[in-house]
């Protein structure tokens, strides 16, 4: 699906390929490198072009989970992803969410048009609530998020530890759709 940006440009919206394996590792790789709002550190992600297409495959053959890309001016330039948490019946009304998008295209409107195609799927799939984690620090995500309704539950303290010894804490948000 094809949305207008802040800047007046457009992205697509739209499920992954098998061809775009390389440009998925590419984000992740370089997202690693630009910030410290990730659950890893640089370099440990470790993922062939191979198993990425049969990541990709898998996903998009599993009925309780998908996966988005952001192509801007035809370059895939961030993911989504959002899946039941489990799949029994007392759980399966919950999902959750999962984003990375490249530092140059933040602030444009391309996550809030992730998010809403994840919200689609939901509403879609029957489920009536949206969860994420996200680092406290993370002012502009947070921010988006609440733009759509989430809201702050619960904070895990020190969920991050980073090279240079420092914390991070994260914050545990639900939309309830």
């Amino acid at each position: 699906m094809e949305y207008k940006l802040r800047n007046g440009k457009s992205v697509i919206i739209r499920k992954p390929t098998l061809d775009d394996a390389l440009a998925i590792i590419n984000i992740i790789t370089v997202a690693d490198t630009e910030t410290k709002f990730l659950a890893r550190n640089s370099g440990e992600f470790k993922v062939t072009e191979e198993q990425e297409k049969e990541f990709i495959r898998n996903i998009l053959e599993d009925n309780d989970q998908d996966w988005f890309v952001a192509e801007y001016e035809g370059e895939v330039v961030g993911q989504c992803s959002i899946g039941r948490i489990r799949r029994t019946e007392r759980c399966c009304h919950r999902a959750e969410v999962t984003f990375v998008i490249l530092k140059d295209y933040c602030g444009m409107g391309i996550g809030g048009k992730l998010m809403q195609q994840c919200i689609d799927w939901c509403n879609d799939k029957g489920v009536t609530q949206i969860e994420l984690y996200v680092v406290a620090d993370n002012k502009q995500a947070i921010n988006m998020y609440e733009s759509f309704g989430f809201k702050r539950t619960g904070t895990i303290t020190k969920a991050m530890r980073y090279d240079d010894g420092s914390f991070a804490d994260e914050l545990f948000m639900i939309l309830e759709l």
